[in-house]
C-alpha cells in the first residue's frame, strides 16, 4: 500500500505547474531597468508634493535615495531629503502653456515640513493681488503662476551673529530697517529645477521684515503682501523706488532708470515722451530713488512705486512692454506656419488660415491679413516672424531665450490688408483664400495681430513708444495657385 501512494504521488506531478516562487521569467517580458523604476518612483514622490502631502513626498525621496542610489534619480531624491531642500512644484494658476506666457513662481523660505501648509496658503492668496491691481489685471491671462515646495530646517533669517539652515538663505540686509534678502543663486537652482521656467521668482522670507527686488527677484518679508506688487515692479519691469525717503547709509550716486531721472531736463527724461503729448499729471519732479534731492520722478500723484495702488502711466507702459517682451501675441496658427518658403498648394477646396491671439482683460488685439505676390528672392530665404523664440531648453530659465527684444521691429507693408478679421466664437481669427478669388502664380499670406493698447474711455493709450515693435506680431504662409487645366 506505502509503495502504491509512493507511485500515485509521483504520477500527480507530471505535468503539474511549479509554485509561484519557482516559476520562471519569460524569454521576452521586458524587464524595467533600476534607472526606469527610479524615475517612476520619483515622479510619484513629485505628484505627493503636488497634492500638498509634503511629508509623505519627503519620506519616498528618502526611500529612493536608499534603494537606488547610483540612478540619477536616486541621487536627485538624495538632494530632496537634505534637511533644506526643494521637494516639487504645483501649478497655483495656469492661464496657457509656459513657452508663452510669463510663468511667475512663488517661493517660500523658512518654512518647515510642518508649516508647508501654511506657504501652500499664502501661494494661492498672490495671484488674485495681481488680478485686482489694474495695469496686471488687464493683462492677468498672460501670466501662470506656480508654487515651488522647498522645505527649510530652521526658520530663522540669518543676521546679527546668528545663522540658520534655510532653503534660500533668507538673511537680513544693512539697511536702515532691515529689509530681508536671499542667496539670488540659490533661487535660480530652483528655477532651474522648473521646466520653462521664465526666470521671474516671489520669495516670501517667513520671518523677514519689508522686501526687495531686482533682476528677476522679488523678496518679501513674513506675509507683507501689500509689498509684492512693489517689489515685483523692480523684478519684473526693472523700476525703481519713487520715494524720497533713505533707506540706506549710502546709496551712491542718482543715475537714469524707466520712471527716474538724475537730471531735471523735461526733454531728457527717460519719459520725454510722455511730456510731449501734455499728458495730465505728468512732468519732472524732485524726490526719488530714496532721494529728497538730485534725482526726480514723473509724477507728482503717486504710482506704486512710491506709495500708491495704481501705476503712473511711465510705469504701466514700462510693465506693458516687459509682458510683451516675453509674450507672443499671437498664441497659435493653423496650419502651423513654415520657417522657410514651403508652398502649399490652393487646390479646388479653399484653405482657411488661423490664428490664436492672447486676450486682455477689456480691449481685443488688432489683427490684419495681407495677400502679397511673393518676390522672396531666394528658396532658403526665412520668414520674418514675430515669434518669441521656441522654448527654453527644458529645466533651464528661458528668461534671456524668451526674449522677443532679439527680433527687432517688423518691417512695414505698404501694400492694403486684404482684411481685418473679428475674433471668432472659437477665440480665433480665421482667413479663407479660394482659387477663383487668385490668379495662378506665387503668394505670401501674412497676418499680423497687434496691441493698440487703446482702452475705451481712455484719452491715450497705454504704451505711447514701442520701439522694439514688441506690441506687434506676424505669421507668414507661402500658398500657390497653379494655372487652370
Amino acid at each position: 500500500m506505502h509503495g502504491l501512494v509512493c507511485l500515485l504521488a509521483t504520477f500527480s506531478t507530471i505535468g503539474a505547474v511549479p509554485p509561484a516562487s519557482h516559476a520562471t521569467s519569460h524569454p521576452h517580458a521586458i524587464v524595467e531597468t533600476p534607472d526606469e523604476a527610479a524615475q517612476k518612483l520619483l515622479e510619484r514622490a513629485e505628484a505627493r508634493a503636488r497634492e500638498g502631502r509634503f511629508a509623505d513626498a519627503r519620506a519616498e525621496y528618502e526611500k529612493l535615495a536608499a534603494k537606488y542610489p547610483d540612478t540619477p534619480a536616486g541621487r536627485e531624491a538624495a538632494e530632496r531629503s537634505r534637511p533644506s531642500a526643494f521637494l516639487g512644484w504645483a501649478d497655483v494658476v495656469r492661464h496657457g502653456p509656459s513657452s508663452n506666457r510669463v510663468d511667475v513662481v512663488l517661493m517660500g523660505d523658512g518654512y518647515e515640513l510642518g508649516h508647508m501648509d501654511a506657504f501652500a496658503k499664502l501661494a494661492a492668496d498672490v495671484p488674485p493681488l495681481f488680478e485686482r491691481q489694474s495695469t496686471f489685471r488687464e493683462y492677468y491671462e498672460y501670466f501662470n503662476f506656480l508654487r515651488a515646495d522647498l522645505v527649510s530646517k530652521d526658520s530663522g533669517v540669518d543676521g546679527f551673529g546668528r545663522e540658520y539652515d534655510t532653503a534660500l538663505g533668507g538673511k537680513t540686509l544693512g539697511t536702515f530697517a532691515g529689509h530681508v534678502g536671499i542667496e539670488r543663486k540659490l533661487v535660480f537652482d530652483v528655477l532651474a529645477k522648473i521646466p520653462d521656467s521664465d526666470g521671474q521668482a516671489i520669495v516670501f522670507v517667513k520671518n523677514g521684515v519689508l522686501g526687495t527686488g531686482g533682476s528677476g527677484i522679488a523678496t518679501i518679508g513674513g506675509r507683507e503682501v501689500k509689498t509684492v506688487i512693489h517689489e515685483f515692479g523692480h523684478s519684473f519691469g526693472r523700476l525703481s523706488d519713487e520715494y524720497d525717503a533713505q533707506q540706506s547709509h549710502d546709496a551712491g550716486p542718482a543715475r537714469d532708470g524707466i520712471n527716474v531721472a538724475a537730471n531735471e531736463d523735461p526733454q531728457k527724461v527717460p519719459w520725454a515722451h510722455w511730456i510731449a503729448v501734455k499728458h495730465p499729471g505728468v512732468g519732472v519732479y524732485e524726490g526719488a530713488l530714496g532721494r529728497v534731492r538730485g534725482a526726480w520722478r514723473p509724477t507728482s500723484t503717486g504710482c506704486v512705486m512710491s506709495s500708491d495702488e495704481r501705476f503712473c502711466v511711465v510705469c504701466r507702459e514700462a510693465l506693458v512692454l516687459a509682458i510683451y517682451a516675453r509674450v507672443d501675441p499671437i498664441d497659435s496658427e493653423s496650419p502651423p506656419a513654415p520657417e522657410t518658403r514651403e508652398f502649399l498648394e490652393l487646390g479646388r477646396e479653399p484653405l482657411t488660415l488661423s490664428i490664436k491671439v492672447l486676450k486682455p482683460a477689456t480691449h481685443a488685439l488688432e489683427v490684419k491679413w495681407w495677400v502679397l505676390r511673393d518676390e522672396l528672392p531666394s528658396e532658403a530665404e526665412r520668414a520674418p516672424t514675430g515669434r518669441s523664440r521656441s522654448a527654453g531648453e527644458r529645466g533651464k530659465p528661458r528668461a534671456r531665450a524668451n526674449d522677443r527684444t532679439q527680433r527687432g521691429p517688423l518691417g512695414e507693408i505698404t501694400a492694403k490688408p486684404r482684411a481685418s478679421t473679428r475674433t471668432t466664437a472659437g477665440g480665433g481669427h480665421e482667413f479663407v483664400l479660394s482659387r477663383e478669388a487668385l490668379e495662378p502664380g506665387r503668394y505670401r499670406i501674412v497676418v499680423r495681430a497687434k496691441d493698440t493698447t487703446e482702452l475705451r474711455g481712455e484719452k491715450f493709450p497705454w504704451v505711447l513708444k514701442d520701439e522694439l515693435g514688441l506690441l506687434e506680431s506676424e505669421r507668414v504662409w507661402w500658398i500657390e495657385v497653379p494655372a487652370a487645366r
